[in-house]
């Protein structure tokens, strides 16, 4: 494949097609419009001097630092020492940049050989260049693997089963499921907290003492700590709620 020439220096006075006089007036030419307005002007003096300015009839044209935006189209007077510039004002040089980059990109994808896509080989919609009235697919296995890859549903022919499942996901608050909130307060409330105490005796046998709450929150508090006796609370209440078993 032979490599496409895509580098384009604008000379001085040419301007790009798809931007003529179609964007805002650049700073420069805006400022050079601002010599040929006065105070206190009447505004059909306004429209004919900003029509003598597009179309060029003015003084000072002729001068050769005064010519055409390359991005904008509008006259601008050149500020450079060695009067080479083609663009007006920073926000030109950047739209200029934006319109051939976009060129280039349009011209090299055009140069490459296309890649048949899915539709292209098993999808009729064109006869000749023209379109059908009715496209048709090769056959229902090709549409349907076509629908899976796209994620329109998950289960190739099987609609039913996709219309359960996102009907279930939506009862279920979608993707995002809502945060569950547990009141934790009422510790304060007394309980029956069932704790398993005492020592092996033997192999397979466990000797079970009976304590008053108060002896078995000081045992409890002694040997595992204010924290792990809070978190036995919560486990012991949610059991009894039926969260979860012991």
């Amino acid at each position: 494949m032979t490599a496409i020439n895509t580098n384009i220096k604008l000379k001085k006075g040419d301007v790009l097609k798809s931007t003529f006089l179609k964007v805002a007036p650049g700073a420069g030419a805006v400022d050079l419009a601002r010599r040929y307005y006065f105070f206190n002007m009447a505004n059909y003096d306004e429209l004919e001097i900003a029509s003598a300015l597009i179309d060029g009839h003015f003084e000072g044209v002729d001068d050769p630092k005064v010519r055409r935006c390359a991005h904008c189209g509008y006259y601008y007077r050149d500020k450079t020492k060695n009067n080479s510039s083609v663009i007006c004002s920073k926000e030109c040089a950047s739209g200029k940049d934006i319109v051939l980059k976009a060129w280039r990109r349009e011209v090299r994808k055009d140069d490459k050989v296309r890649r048949l896509t899915w539709l292209d080989l098993h999808y009729a919609s064109s006869y000749k260049g023209e379109p059908l009235e009715y496209p048709f697919w090769r056959d229902d296995w090709h549409m349907f693997e076509y629908d899976r890859k796209r994620k329109v549903y998950s289960f190739g022919d099987d609609f039913e089963q996709y219309v359960a499942q996102q009907k279930r996901k939506a009862e279920m608050g979608g993707k995002r499921k809502t945060a569950e909130q547990i009141d934790y307060d009422g510790y304060n409330v007394p309980r029956n907290i069932h704790v398993k105490l005492g020592g092996h005796v033997g192999y397979g046998k466990v000797t079970v003492i009976k304590q008053s709450r108060e002896k078995i929150e000081a045992e409890l508090l002694a040997r595992y700590g204010a924290k792990k006796l809070q978190q036995e609370r919560v486990r012991a209440q949610m059991a009894a709620l039926g969260r979860y078993k012991i």
